[in-house]
């Protein structure tokens, strides 16, 4: 199938991937170079909000010729972002310093190379009410005594990719409606994904499609994205799913600096899949993505998948009496598997097996209310929530939360639920 949508949770791979490389970070470097650095970064964000070209440029490294001229396009494309705010980081003591010997020979003539995790804080005026929050992999020369960026892509090897925003690929043209900002490239002729003026129409449609089922206080501001073509959404995403099975993605930084906290939500479209979509199956997929982030004030690590494309596969088709006709049929086949799907079942295998999982959620989910309410659901999903990095598997926080809102086992859930479609 093409026609599916999933959330991604970037952040929470990265944060897996950072512990990998831990014991071998270098020690932040002394107080002189930190300082020295921190004062740079906040030369260059002074320069992305006062609109200043030639101080941004001043904090590159002009020896890297390639990345002058990336970070001169990537300036010019952020005159067309309406920051509220922007700010960036060096988080020395979040992994210290990432520099390898192989990076510091790329530098021979540097006096000294270091790679911390730098983060990049920023919010978009109206629609952001906390920052963003995403890591880039900045290399820091020192030349001469002075200090500049040469890089952001040394540590890709690693599997540590700096964040990629729409706007590193070129300007912005922004439409907005009330709630909703749709940002996509400058785009004619052939090959363009072209959203009709129907599109925040059926997105504000949505919104009030999610405030029938999600009861909870949530930001009801979204920015939607539109990539130009896959690969610009595979490299923002940083994925390595198929991305035909899926139309849509949710998507949120995860803020480490207070716990964890879900911010800079946003709708990214999958461009190849999106064209071809009818306007009732793009309030369908939009319904679902704002379920998405409508629970992330609410959500938490140990809410597996079942639980989050469920809920939004409920909302997504509101009471639509043919939604599950695919569950159905493979019931009817006797191909239906009596258990609920795994998380990894969700992106991994054909678009029909996908699609089976999605289907599976959104009956367990539906059961759920109909026998509880959706009252009772949602106090569910916000008892799983609160749980933060703690000892316990998904599946014993599962469990524990399910008895204490709703009185059963989540072994009792599941063969309840299996059984009420096998009858």
């Amino acid at each position: 199938m093409t026609n599916r949508t999933t959330k991604i949770a970037m952040g929470m791979i990265a944060v897996l991937a950072f512990a990998a490389f831990v014991p071998r970070a270098r020690p932040a470097p002394s107080p002189g170079p930190a300082v020295a650095i921190g004062e740079l970064l906040e030369r260059r964000a002074e320069a992305v909000r006062a609109r200043d070209k030639d101080a941004f440029m001043a904090t590159v490294d002009p020896v890297s010729e390639e990345f002058v001229g990336r970070q001169s396009r990537l300036f010019d494309a952020m005159g067309s972002v309406d920051f509220a705010s922007y700010r960036l980081i060096a988080t020395w003591e979040r992994l210290g310093d990432l520099v390898r010997p192989s990076d510091r020979a790329k530098y021979p003539d540097a006096q000294d190379v270091v790679i911390p995790v730098t983060e990049e804080r920023y919010r978009i005026e109206g629609f952001d009410a906390q920052e963003a929050a995403e890591d880039i992999f900045y290399t820091f020369v020192q030349r001469a005594g002075e200090w500049s960026i040469a890089e952001d892509t040394d540590l890709n090897d690693l599997a540590l990719f700096s964040a990629r925003h729409l706007w590193d690929r070129g300007g912005l043209e922004p439409r907005s409606s009330d709630h909703f900002l749709q940002w996509q490239h400058p785009c004619s002729g052939e090959g363009c994904l072209t959203l009709s003026a129907e599109f925040l129409p059926l997105a504000e449609r949505s919104l009030e499609r999610v405030d029938e089922y999600w009861h909870e206080p949530w930001t009801r501001h979204v920015i939607v994205a539109v990539p130009a073509s896959q690969g610009e959404l595979r490299r923002m995403l940083q994925t390595s799913i198929d991305l035909d099975n899926f139309v849509a993605f949710a998507y949120s930084t995860i803020d480490l600096e207070n716990g964890l906290d879900f911010t800079g939500h946003r709708i990214i479209l999958n461009p190849r899949a999106f064209e071809v979509q009818t306007e009732e199956r793009i309030l369908t997929i939009l319904s679902h993505e704002l379920a998405h982030i409508a629970t992330r004030s609410s959500s938490g690590v140990f809410i597996p998948t079942w639980i989050e494309e469920g809920f939004a596969e409920v909302v997504a088709y509101d009471r639509d009496p043919s939604a599950l006709s695919f569950l159905n049929a493979q019931v009817d086949a006797g191909e239906f598997r009596g258990r609920l799907p795994e998380d990894f079942e969700f992106t991994t295998g054909d678009g029909t097996d996908i699609y089976m999982s999605y289907q599976e959620a959104q009956s367990a989910i539906s059961y759920f209310i109909e026998r509880w309410g959706l009252e009772r659901f949602e106090a569910f999903y916000r008892r799983l929530g609160r749980v933060a990095v703690s000892p316990g598997t998904t599946t014993y926080h599962v469990d524990r939360a399910l008895k204490e809102t709703v009185g059963v086992s989540l072994a009792d859930f599941g063969s309840a639920w299996a059984g009420s479609i096998e009858r």
